[in-house]
């Protein structure tokens, strides 16, 4: 086995770099959907009168004998590099808005999500207080429902805009961090009480540890989760950000191929989050088979 190359060597073979797989398996898929969109959009010869009635809809008339999908239901891959050129001077703002919101909204509500599932899993009186709650009446209500009345309650924008993430994100947090904490394992715990530790010290230093994977995990769910409650809150009135944007050129000028840029920006937006977490709960959590390749990958050694 020569894991300093960072390659598994079995039976006197030598299999292909493990990060050079990583990054193969992720590339497939988009290069095969932009493959489709690509070929989607151009013309194709049949006749439309041969479609079902429901699909000729998204048809339109091409060169004779030729049809080619709506630019309003899907637009080319040209159109979309075409309205990004167009909105090139508005995008680096719109783009630091809604990152803006994102960030802050992610750290306040991370840290009190984090704190408030820390503070309910040591103290038992609280926790009899809130934990119903919680489960009862917050968990199964949708937060989304709740977004006219937060553009009541905060008339400045961007206040409105950054509450409605971090409070999202503080409802996930403290669901999770909670939850992980009621999972340790009661033989860690046992094992601190017979060496003498006390409260205090077992869940310093016994239980954060046990849930940091578990705590990380939930971070990186909470940065995707951040882009989901940001296109929400932009796309219900907001007059600022990449949602204003997408909005305004839909409405207005039913600029698909404006609408599809945006889109992909969210997305790359979400994925570079995603990956920046991934890339640092690796970095933390080297101990923690789990975080690394799962404990049958750990065993193995791939």
């Amino acid at each position: 086995m020569d894991r300093a190359a960072g390659r598994l060597t079995f039976l006197g073979q030598a299999r292909i770099p493990r990060q050079s797989l990583l990054i193969a398996h992720a590339t497939v898929v988009p290069v095969i959907l932009a493959a489709v969109w690509f070929l989607l959009t151009r013309q194709m010869p049949f006749d439309p009168q041969s479609l079902p009635e429901a699909l000729r809809l998204f048809f339109t008339a091409a060169d004779p004998g030729y049809v080619r999908i709506d630019p309003v239901y899907l637009p080319s891959p040209e159109a979309v590099l075409d309205s990004a050129a167009e909105l090139w001077d508005d995008l680096p703002g719109a783009l630091w808005t809604s990152l803006r919101i994102v960030l802050i909204g992610l750290a306040i509500g991370g840290v009190s999500g984090i704190g408030t599932g820390l503070l309910l899993g040591y103290s038992p009186t609280i926790r009899r207080y809130f934990e119903a709650t919680l489960d009862n009446l917050v968990r199964p209500v949708p937060f989304i429902a709740f977004i006219f009345l937060m553009i009541l309650w905060f008339r400045v924008e961007m206040v409105r805009l950054v509450a409605l993430v971090a409070i999202g994100i503080f409802l996930l947090l403290s669901l999770t961090t909670l939850e992980a904490v009621r999972n340790v394992p009661q033989i860690y715990v046992k094992a601190a009480l017979t060496a003498g530790a006390g409260r205090f010290r077992i869940y310093r230093t016994v239980v954060i540890p046990a849930i940091t994977p578990h705590l990380i995990s939930s971070v990186r769910l909470g940065a995707a989760y951040a882009w989901g409650l940001d296109v929400a809150a932009e796309l219900s009135g907001s007059q600022q950000g990449l949602g204003y944007i997408m909005i305004s050129r839909g409405s207005y000028y039913l600029d698909t191929a404006a609408i599809v840029l945006i889109v992909f920006i969210f997305c790359s937006l979400a994925v570079v989050f995603d990956q920046t977490v991934r890339f640092a709960a690796a970095r933390l959590t080297r101990w923690s088979p789990r975080a690394r390749r799962g404990m049958v990958g750990h065993m193995l050694g791939n």
